[in-house]
């Protein structure tokens, strides 16, 4: 437990300096790409304050310049890594599914994405694959260029796009907000003109007052009919020159009919499968209960033994069954006869 403690707190805590997040809550953590140790802002300016500097950890030495190091995202450093691998391998295998004449060459395109992705990650042949990385960049270095000003023409034309939708949404509550004023204004006029019918005038004091109240009905529902049709016009003029309207028109459809899916459900009562007995955990010796007609996982099993998934209802059966159940669901079905 106190090595549990210990460990928490070196993960809030500057190796170099030994400051505490604790202590310090405004503490942040910049980290290098090229060794992922986390320092401290204030040991970052201070080390690299005349310059790139050796990385300060004991035996790594990387050289590292102030300007390539970045804020720490996930508390888990393998997760950045693995996330700037990917932003690296995908700003050169940058191609997109209208690249490729059929499907299968497309995924197989992105399954080559992710062998490269999963040897980076996991130090598989690095220098090998680093190598076909760099000789891919040189040898479609134009495609790279011109696909890469392509998403960038896209992404320019939807920050206009979310910048027209800003707009309009302000400029619709510019207009509400200015025929709530003017009402108010139409409320204290009826109000006053009210008070002096009842005051000067010899009728009843009942029917003036509900002739008051239905002029106001009237106008409201009248303002109502003005608002959605200024809304309408506002909306048709920004749709005419909206570069995403098909797009966008698309997308709206889409979300309007329901996915279709061939299995609605665990539908299949018959399973495609035997599952084997589950082995005894109640020996303090897990191993010793494995055997060849039991599905045996050491993780899965020390669960097992825990009172407190068991006590919510979770039973290592279940898992063996769930994995089963996907691993055999998508046989003998055809989407088109499915559809049908």
């Amino acid at each position: 437990m106190v090595e549990m403690v210990e460990d928490d707190r070196s993960k809030d805590m500057c190796p170099i300096c030994k400051t505490d997040k604790y202590l310090s809550p405004n503490m942040n953590f910049l980290i290098s790409p090229e060794c992922y140790h986390k320092i401290c802002e204030s040991c970052v300016d201070r080390i690299f304050s005349l310059g790139p500097a050796p990385c300060p950890y004991p035996k790594c030495g990387i050289i590292l310049r102030k300007n390539k190091l970045k804020t720490q995202v996930f508390d888990d450093l393998s997760i950045e890594r693995e996330i700037d691998i990917r932003k690296r391998v995908s700003a050169i295998y940058n191609k997109t599914e209208e690249d490729f004449a059929e499907l299968k060459d497309y995924n197989k395109y992105l399954e080559d994405v992710e062998n490269i992705i999963f040897n980076l990650v996991n130090g598989v042949d690095v220098e090998e694959t680093e190598a076909n990385l760099t000789n891919y960049e040189n040898e479609h270095k134009i495609e790279i260029l011109e696909k890469t000003m392509l998403e960038s023409q896209k992404n320019a034309d939807l920050v206009k796009y979310q910048d027209s939708m800003a707009r309009l949404k302000q400029e619709k509550l510019k207009i509400q907000k200015q025929m709530e004023i003017e009402d108010i204004e139409y409320q204290k006029q009826q109000k006053q003109e009210l008070l002096d019918k009842l005051s000067n005038s010899s009728s009843n004091s009942d029917e003036l007052i509900q002739q008051s109240h239905n002029n106001l009905l009237k106008r409201t529902s009248l303002r109502k009919r003005q608002l959605q049709q200024i809304s309408s016009q506002l909306e048709q003029q920004f749709q005419s020159s909206n570069p995403f309207s098909k797009q966008a028109k698309e997308i709206e459809d889409a979300g309007n009919k329901t996915p279709f899916t061939p299995f609605k459900g665990d539908r299949d009562m018959h399973k495609r499968y035997h599952l084997l007995g589950m082995e005894e955990i109640t020996g303090t010796d897990i191993d010793a209960a494995k055997g060849s007609n039991t599905y045996f996982d050491p993780y899965v099993s020390k669960l097992a033994k825990d009172k407190e998934y068991l006590g919510a209802g979770w039973r290592l059966r279940n898992v063996f069954e769930r994995a089963l159940d996907e691993a055999f669901m998508g046989l003998n079905c055809f989407i088109e006869k499915e559809k049908q």
